[in-house]
């Protein structure tokens, strides 16, 4: 199984890669901490292919059973939990299988097509954003960067702070001459540091920018950050210069978690505040159809979104509870995860998903926790 830093790079392959002849099994389960007493997740998995299985021309079953069993080994053979989310893709060949660990939960679905199912994967990658830390003080400045829940380390610089030097005594320099020597070695090694940066920014470009240390050398530091970078500077995280892997990822992900929590408020503030226009809708009974149409464009649902609900399987339909479809009058089909459904759905029809969590959840939450914006 290959490492959740893995997934451009997979990304990548499988849109170059030749198909293999029959056709692959594109298969995401949720392989979170909850998931894993019991193996739900294989039960899951087990679930998918027998729902899929009953809906196969006979004339593809061999090729499925194939591929099918192919992942399934993985799964209960050498499969490990560590991440909220899985990725398999399988032909039942040698040649073609891929297991990638997710850093998020997806939403839990299962194809059998000519090409691999790769649009949940890309969102994954338009969700995370790489992150640059910077821990700089006097004496050096170490660059990192984070990616997919992994960290990327790229350099530390030295800073080499000058001494006082004893010719005889003490003081070959003034105390005044000394200080402004200090001074100007911490400005020639801050602009060494953004010079470090921007090159970074080019070769693994990221999104946000946090930075640690004494708040006398992160003045000089911003003050000598250009425009590219001021823009993405997002914060300060309280670490050492040497703190380790764990403690930067954890420092790092709780000051994104904040700005993410920020920026979801502000969606669902704005998705409020729009609620009357042609182009957003609040609650059940108006998202629902504009998801089931195609219309949603960008759908935001709160992570404790809990609903039954239903889906026609003549027109295709999602509703909220039981009864007829409202479009065919056809009797629809109870969905045991309403939020699934409508995830899949809307990421089928090319909708952008946004799942917000805390103060905007709760705000959401009070329109039944979803709501879109739409096309039309």
């Amino acid at each position: 199984m290959q490492e959740v830093g893995a997934i451009p790079a997979l990304l990548r392959q499988l849109q170059a890669a030749q198909p293999p002849r029959g056709k692959v099994l594109s298969t995401y389960l949720d392989t979170s901490p909850a998931r894993t007493f019991g193996q739900a997740y294989l039960l899951t998995y087990r679930d998918l292919c027998k729902t899929l299985r009953s809906r196969l021309p006979a004339e593809e079953r061999e090729s499925f059973e194939l591929a099918a069993a192919q992942a399934e080994r993985f799964l209960v053979d050498d499969f490990v939990p560590r991440h909220p989310g899985l990725v398999l893709f399988a032909s039942g060949g040698p040649g073609y299988f891929y297991a990638v660990p997710l850093p998020r939960r997806p939403a839990e679905q299962m194809v059998w097509n000519d090409l691999p199912l790769l649009e949940p994967l890309q969102a994954i990658l338009d969700e995370y954003e790489r992150i640059a830390v910077v821990l700089f003080d006097r004496k050096r400045a170490r660059v990192l960067t984070v990616y997919l829940g992994e960290i990327e380390e790229h350099l530390i610089i030295d800073g080499e702070v000058p001494r006082k030097q004893k010719t005889g005594g003490w003081a070959a320099l003034a105390q005044s001459r000394y200080a402004r020597h200090l001074d100007d070695h911490l400005l020639r090694h801050a602009r060494h540091t953004v010079s470090a940066l921007q090159t970074i920014l080019r070769t693994h470009p990221f999104d946000r920018l946090l930075v640690g240390g004494p708040d006398e050398t992160l003045a000089v530091l911003r003050h000598q950050l250009p425009q590219p970078l001021r823009r993405r500077l997002a914060g300060v995280v309280h670490l050492e210069p040497f703190a380790s892997h764990d403690q930067i990822l954890r420092a790092a992900l709780e000051a994104l978690q904040s700005s993410e929590r920020q920026a979801e408020m502000a969606m669902v503030d704005e998705l409020f505040e729009a609620e009357t226009s042609a182009h957003a809708v609040l609650g059940l009974d108006a998202t629902l159809p504009a998801v089931s149409d195609g219309r949603a464009h960008v759908l935001l649902i709160a992570d404790s979104f809990a609903a039954v609900g239903g889906e026609c399987p003549s027109c295709g339909r999602l509703v909220a509870g039981p009864g007829p479809c409202p479009s065919c009058g056809h009797a629809t089909e109870p969905l045991a995860d309403l939020g699934d459904r409508v995830v899949q759905r809307a990421l089928a029809l090319g909708a952008r998903v946004e799942e917000v969590s805390g103060d905007a959840a709760e705000r959401l939450l009070t329109r039944d926790g979803i709501g879109a914006w739409t096309r039309y």
